[in-house]
């Protein structure tokens, strides 16, 4: 049999409304910040699509509505358009790759205020498919769907979907600095691309839409030798990065 693409140990699997509801709450009581759910299939196993429903309304409304009586925010691993509509409209937080939406899926995310994190890497990304050793299922997957997901963020982006930066795999790094070209070669701003990055993350995770340059303040600064809106690269080796006012790397 073919090896497992990915193990996820520290998922819950959860059949029908009511062990959907225990499975949040048991989340909940371990301390996470965030439920994340998989909604649809994705390039993992050799026998789901990227857009495949995976919950029965039913299951889907359990789990967000425990949710957002605990008061946290729910993130769909999500590539179809219905399925990310109807997330939306149960009040998701924030859509995972979003592989193949349209103007309709858009406009509901757009109008509920849902996000959209592309993570274009995951299907655009075809050297650290190969250095990772991903199946070629997986492979083949990720590089057919590729221009539609590119669409699908445009679409987003025209609705006023709110963007943010992912990148989904490990190590975050190298992976996040490679995902702003893509969604720069997408058709975003560098300037949007940079703001998706960084106020945006802020926004999304209900630290408020902008720092606060005050007395007391929490610093967390990037010190760079060049300009970003000039040359991306210059994020990659920061010359001081300042997190909780601490220098972790000093200038």
């Amino acid at each position: 049999s073919p090896r497992r693409f990915l193990e996820f140990e520290d998922a819950v699997e959860a059949d029908g409304p009511a062990a959907m509801a225990r499975a949040v709450r048991s989340q909940v009581e371990r301390g996470v910040d965030w439920i994340k759910v998989l909604l649809t299939g994705g390039l993992a196993s050799p026998h789901e699509t990227v857009d495949g429903p995976q919950l029965s309304d039913e299951e889907l409304a359990a789990l967000l509505a425990t949710a957002g009586q605990r008061g946290v925010p729910v993130a769909a691993h999500c590539g179809g358009a219905r399925p990310a509509e109807r997330f939306a409209e149960l009040g998701g937080r924030t859509v995972e790759h979003g592989y193949v939406l349209d103007e309709r899926a858009a406009a509901r995310m757009a109008a509920a205020g849902t996000w959209l994190d592309p993570t274009l890497g995951v299907s655009h990304d075809e050297a650290m498919m190969r250095a990772e050793g991903w199946p070629g299922y997986a492979v083949e997957r990720a590089l057919a769907v590729a221009p539609q997901h590119r669409e699908s963020l445009r679409a987003c982006l025209a609705a006023g979907v709110r963007v943010v930066t992912g990148a989904d795999l490990n190590p975050i790094g190298p992976r996040l600095h490679a995902e702003l070209g893509f969604l720069e070669q997408a058709g975003m701003s560098r300037q949007e691309v940079l703001r998706a990055a960084t106020v945006a993350s802020r926004a999304l995770n209900g630290l408020g839409d902008h720092p606060a340059p005050a007395p007391g303040a929490a610093a967390d600064l990037l010190l760079l030798d060049g300009d970003p809106l000039q040359d991306l690269a210059v994020l990659r080796e920061p010359a001081g990065v300042l997190a909780f006012g601490r220098f972790l790397v000093r200038p």
